[in-house]
């Protein structure tokens, strides 16, 4: 399967939120499965490609023409230049098996809005899409979106398009749950 880890390519982030790239990257990197990268070559981003090739994962960049040189000098199995981040963030969705999306910014939440959307749009195309709330980090995001269903801009279906887990222990359990789904023994 191919992964698409959403996070942060800022420099400047606590030590722990590299970590938590690292650790994420890990537990999918040991399962077999493959990078789907955002194409950007600093901060948690880098610790996910990093991760990904020291396990000797295959890794797939997609980058925009304009971020294009962030992934000219890495090694790669594959590389896909778009022409712009809506571009991208489709390209990204469309390719990876999984979405995970841990602490970032404006990025970061922009694609979880966007696959979220992809996702609830789309009548076959139902990938997995993980929150990781590491911290609270996303619970007020968590609280705008069921204040949006309690007002009734949103169903309880919209809710129901992606997974919330709270540590590497939660995301371990819902990997074995899609597994088991998969193999149709649960």
């Amino acid at each position: 399967m191919k992964v698409f880890i959403g996070c942060s390519a800022s420099s400047s982030l606590a030590k722990e939120y590299y970590e938590l790239a690292c650790n994420v990257s890990e537990i999918f990197s040991k399962r077999g499965h493959k990078l789907v990268f955002g194409g950007f070559d600093k901060g948690m981003m880098e610790k996910c490609y990093m991760t990904f090739k020291y396990e000797d994962s295959k890794v797939k960049a997609v980058a925009t023409v304009q971020d294009s040189e962030y992934i000219a000098d890495l090694d790669l199995d594959a590389r896909e230049v778009v022409p712009k981040t809506f571009d991208r963030t489709k390209r990204l969705y469309e390719i990876a098996d999984i979405i995970v999306i841990l602490p970032g910014g404006i990025g970061t939440l922009a694609e979880f809005m966007s696959m979220l959307d992809y996702r609830r749009c789309s009548n076959y195309d139902k990938k997995p899409i993980i929150l990781f709330n590491y911290n609270n980090y996303y619970t007020p995001i968590i609280n705008m979106l069921k204040g949006m269903y309690d007002s009734k801009f949103c169903n309880a279906n919209d809710l129901k398009e992606f997974n919330i887990v709270n540590n590497l222990q939660g995301l371990e359990f819902y990997l074995k749950q899609l597994e088991l789904d998969e193999k149709g023994e649960r």
